[in-house]
């Protein structure tokens, strides 16, 4: 898919034209699957397919304060080029949703493209997509599962950090990821569940392609089940990362693959119509190939509590205390202590008001330069607070007007930043 080339100011960071790298195009299995589903004419009888098929067309305008996650003590002059930090970008979304049931089967799935523009930093425009398609099967009684792809093409967060330095290249992240679950309901109490996945992360960035990682992971988990369907389990999980480009560090060339085992308990608990309990505890540990040093064990634990009072108030909080699954664009492992609350309101048939108040205590473990010596070890605290406000005057039509800020606080000089970004929405869909 081409990009048009537009004028914007010369900076450090990046000009448009020779010097910008190109973009990817999007697979053509998603672009057929999209031309296919969006040529369908609206007739409300058939072209929706009786509401198992959604289009849609979202614009946004959104204003962030920080776009490249800059320093109070930054000169963004120097870094940037420019003493703004913040920009105004657009964002167009063209997109469809499905939901067909075929018997006793289910084919689910959705693409959206998306297309970001700036108004000064164009070297961050980008023409994304995410699209994701499943099968989830039902063979007699005892046995159900789930077969799904999903990919994206979106740019990697300008906050993360690798190494204690953090980048200010744009990066587009392309992200594949295929799995196959399956569950066997043993006998009218005991339920067995499998899942084997695989992850692949792709960057465009030179100095970003040392992330690159093919994550193979299978999972097996032993439940008692309840006759109200609470369930009680143990669980195992192992998981292979290999990533194809070594890390140059101190001089010499750093294998940053590696094996991860984990195992524990998991509960899924309704104790009431209006509480719903999702927790796992246990443990995890992870090897490396190369400088044994780095290799990491410590327990972990997740809580989900999802009340609702009463039947427009909700109120979910997570208490998690785990690693990443895998970082965008970083290869030590980062063990994160979050506690976040999530409160929906429905105000009316038409409106609603959400928030987000969360607090992560971030610490990295297992980069090679700490082992080294080159880097120090680091952790951050990070903060986010929003609101969002939807309001739907007719069937098809959705907006939405959002505010969110978000801070750092971390042991590496000059990593601290804070940022405000506002956003107006409009969706429609037929």
């Amino acid at each position: 898919m081409h990009r048009e080339r537009r004028p914007h100011r010369e900076a450090p960071w990046g000009r448009a034209g020779a010097d910008t790298p190109a973009r990817p195009r999007v697979p053509r299995w998603l672009c057929a699957a999209a031309a296919l589903c969006l040529s369908a004419q609206p007739d409300r009888a058939q072209a929706l397919w009786d509401d198992r098929l959604e289009l849609f067309a979202a614009q946004a305008v959104t204003h962030d304060d920080n776009v490249f996650r800059l320093s109070g003590a930054s000169d963004p002059v120097a870094t940037l080029g420019t003493p703004d930090k913040g920009d105004r970008f657009l964002t167009t979304t063209l997109g469809l949703n499905l939901d067909a049931p075929l018997g006793r089967q289910r084919v689910v799935g959705n693409f959206s493209w998306i297309r970001t523009r700036y108004e000064h930093f164009t070297v961050l425009d980008l023409d994304g997509y995410n699209g994701r398609a499943a099968l989830q099967w039902q063979a007699g009684n005892d046995w159900s599962g789930r077969i799904g792809y999903e990919q994206s093409l979106a740019l990697a967060s300008l906050a993360n950090m690798q190494e204690g330095v953090q980048s200010s290249t744009p990066n587009p992240l392309t992200q594949r990821r295929a799995v196959l679950e399956a569950a066997w309901r043993a006998a009218a109490r005991w339920e067995l569940r499998g899942e084997a996945a695989q992850l692949r992360q792709d960057n465009e960035a030179a100095e970003r392609t040392v992330n690159d990682i093919v994550l193979d992971s299978a999972e097996l988990i032993l439940n008692y089940v309840t006759p109200a369907q609470n369930r009680l389990g143990l669980y195992f999980q192992g998981a292979r990362g290999m990533l194809p480009n070594p890390e140059l560090a101190s001089g010499m060339l750093v294998d940053n693959s590696y094996r991860q085992e984990r195992a524990g308990a998991v509960l899924e608990w309704t104790p009431s119509g209006h509480l719903r309990i999702d927790a796992r505890a246990g443990w995890v540990s992870r090897s490396y190939a190369d400088l044994p040093q780095r290799n990491f064990s410590d327990g972990t634990y997740g809580l989900t509590l999802r009340w609702t009072p009463t039947g427009k108030l909700e109120l979910p909080l997570v208490v998690q205390n785990d690693i990443s699954a895998t970082e965008q664009i970083n290869v030590s492992l980062v063990m994160a202590r979050r506690v976040g609350l999530y409160p929906v309101w429905q105000l009316s048939e038409k409106s609603a008001l959400r928030a987000v108040a969360e607090n992560s205590n971030r610490s990295y473990h297992g980069e090679a330069g700490q082992v080294l010596g080159t880097v120090p070890p680091r952790s951050e605290r990070v903060r986010a607070v929003g609101l969002a406000f939807a309001y739907r005057p007719l069937r098809a039509l959705t907006l939405d007007l959002s505010w969110r800020r978000e801070t750092r606080a971390a042991t590496v000089p000059d990593s601290d930043y804070d940022a405000d970004i506002a956003s107006l929405s409009a969706r429609i869909a037929f």
